[in-house]
């Protein structure tokens, strides 16, 4: 059985209904898994495989119940200043410059890609959830298309459509939509709904079933906005921390990559996403980034503001590409080994990196050196790390991707900490030890620290999600399909 989630635009609400969708199946005892054929973001994270994989599709995964894969996620887009890294299955296949032609280059190739991947799923599941990408109706990239309604058809897959009520004109998106595809298209959109409605539905009147009405299709229900702490897709900037006395400023880098490190500091924390620190702030932290020495010569100018708040004594944490920025050079190679960039780093600890044109993606647990917790993390880049003197490291790592190993990460320098572990501040015994350990250095009052309970915010989304709307069609829609 399988369903896509379609979208009229970007951002009115596909991959959350998703991940309602996916839980709420889950619940019900099918076994369910997302799946979505191409997604373009800068967050990632780290499939069973030892694969990148959207970030996205993982929480989708999460909802599911079930083995985050990169067979969820087959195409994954990666932009940057110089082009998109195309990446299949997980690993990095090619790289698309600026004349955009890879995508008509390279379509069937990627489709069959996205076909394995989907039969592959298919075999394993009762239903699985496919979400579109950006609008439906987008005509002048349909050439290149290898998901949304195309994808539909070739699988012969039911859609339902979402609008985004909340700032007006969602009823001729709908309509644009239907307007724009061919008599087989919109014959697969079996119905639509409204997303984010502010106020009252009822003042929508009967006007969504006299629109579907006009196109052969069903109004399955409006979805009132919800707040909600689940991590979305390149949309940090909207998020705001608490009322605490205790400040953390995350450096917005212009490359600033994988935004759900730092949930769980929004939940606590009076949190800043800023360019460069508050001068009486507690914790500083350089997040990861997909071009290091990219960031690292913007960063450059507000070096001064760092060091100022660091003579205030304020922590220091970099993470992944931060980690990298703040130590002596930043070397990177060529496939030959020829030497293409150099860049001397913030200086602020004692390490040299050297990029190789092969990525790094794997799982970590390690023993970290402050407190001595165990903690868990995924590690993407392309940079090794190597101290230039005897320093502490942050942790002792002792399993990649589950396998033994032996081996050290990052650094530990008196208020700074330089580590390549995302997902660090989700190990709440450590999340909750080390910023204790800042409010009394400090001097500050701290209520007790939550811990991010993600499980509860997938429940809340899938009950408000299927308590809106017309569940008993949608099942019907894909209760028939092969």
């Amino acid at each position: 059985m399988k369903l896509m989630i379609l979208g009229t635009m970007s951002n009115v609400g596909k991959s959350l209904f998703t991940v309602a969708l996916c839980r709420y199946f889950s619940n019900l005892g099918y076994k369910v898994a997302p799946f979505k054929a191409q997604n373009m973001s800068l967050n990632s994270i780290v499939s069973v495989e030892g694969g990148e994989m959207a970030l996205s599709q993982y929480i989708q995964a999460i909802a599911a119940r079930t083995v985050p894969s990169v067979l969820m996620n087959p195409i994954l887009l990666k932009p940057d200043v110089q082009g998109i890294e195309i990446i299949a299955k997980g690993k990095p296949i090619d790289f698309e410059k600026s004349n955009r032609r890879y995508m008509y280059d390279k379509k069937l190739e990627l489709l069959n890609i996205v076909l394995e991947s989907f039969n592959e799923l298919a075999k394993s599941y009762e239903i699985v959830i496919l979400e579109g990408s950006g609008g439906t109706a987008e005509i002048n990239l349909k050439e290149r298309e290898i998901n949304n309604i195309t994808l539909a058809k070739i699988l012969n897959c039911p859609a339902i459509l979402i609008a985004d009520i909340s700032n007006g004109g969602a009823f001729a998106q709908v309509a644009g939509t239907f307007e724009l595809l061919d008599d087989e298209e919109r014959d697969l959109i079996k119905g639509f709904l409204f997303n984010k409605f502010h106020g009252d539905p009822t003042l929508l009147q009967d006007y969504p079933e006299k629109l579907a009405k006009r196109y052969n299709t069903r109004f399955l229900g409006t979805v009132t906005y919800i707040e909600h702490n689940l991590p979305e897709e390149d949309i940090l900037s909207k998020k705001i921390g608490v009322q605490s006395e205790l400040k953390v400023d995350i450096i917005k880098l212009p490359r600033f990559s994988n935004t759900f490190d730092f949930d769980p500091l929004f939940e606590n924390f009076d949190v800043a996403l800023v360019e460069e620190p508050r001068s009486d702030t507690d914790v500083i932290i350089i997040p990861g980034t997909k071009l290091p020495i990219h960031d690292l010569r913007w960063l450059k100018n507000k070096k001064d503001a760092i060091l100022k708040s660091l003579k205030n004594k304020a922590f220091l944490i970099g993470i992944c590409g931060g980690f990298q920025i703040l130590g002596e050079k930043l070397i990177e190679l060529d496939q030959n080994g020829k030497v293409v960039n150099r860049e001397d780093g913030l200086g602020l600890l004692p390490i040299e990196t050297v990029f190789h044109p092969y990525k790094i993606t794997c799982w970590l647990t390690g023993k970290e050196n402050l407190f001595g917790t165990i903690v868990e993390g995924y590690e993407i880049h392309r940079g090794i790390s190597t101290p230039t003197k005897d320093v502490k490291p942050f942790a002792i790592i002792f399993k990649k991707n589950n396998a033994p190993t032996e081996n050290f990460d990052g650094v530990i320098l008196d208020r700074i900490i330089g580590t390549c572990f995302h997902h660090l501040f989700h190990n709440h015994q450590f999340f909750e030890k080390y910023f204790t350990m800042v409010a009394e250095e400090k001097g500050k009052s701290l209520d007790a620290i939550k811990r991010y309970d993600l499980d509860a915010q997938i429940e809340l989304i899938a009950y408000h999600f299927t308590n809106s709307i017309d569940m008993e069609s949608i099942f019907e829609l894909i209760r028939f399909t092969q």
